[in-house]
């Protein structure tokens, strides 16, 4: 994905020079250079606390749950727990259903996904 980004971005330079000419900036200049170098590695897939909220998820065996059974069982922060699982929404690996309780489910991709331990993604 991030190659097809660079090549999405020479693509609009080469046809833009004065776009370019006009906002390329020294700090963009760098970030390109970053974004570039291979030896950056990409964002892992899953943060510490959406592994372990997963992984508590998929072992469980309770299709649904509220954010605060899910700080319990782990003994964390419901304030934590609930941006990881936005996160974990966002990206596909949980659903928000409900209002009043809200309740988050897997879904096939959550169920399916494998958490190797110790591997930061």
């Amino acid at each position: 994905m991030k190659e097809e980004f660079l090549k999405f971005l020479d693509a609009l330079m080469e046809a833009n020079p004065e776009i370019v000419e006009k906002y390329m900036t020294e700090n963009v200049k760098t970030y390109l250079t970053i974004l570039r170098d291979d030896k950056v590695k990409d964002k892992p897939v899953l943060t510490d606390g959406g592994r372990k909220i997963l992984k508590y998820m998929q072992e469980c065996g309770i299709p649904a749950l509220k954010a605060k059974d899910i700080a319990e069982g782990l003994f964390i922060s419901s304030r934590g727990v609930s941006g990881s699982l936005r996160k974990l929404v966002t990206d596909g690996f949980c659903d928000k259903v409900g209002q009043d309780p809200v309740v988050y489910t897997l879904t096939e991709k959550g169920k399916n996904f494998i958490i190797e331990e110790g591997v930061n993604e």
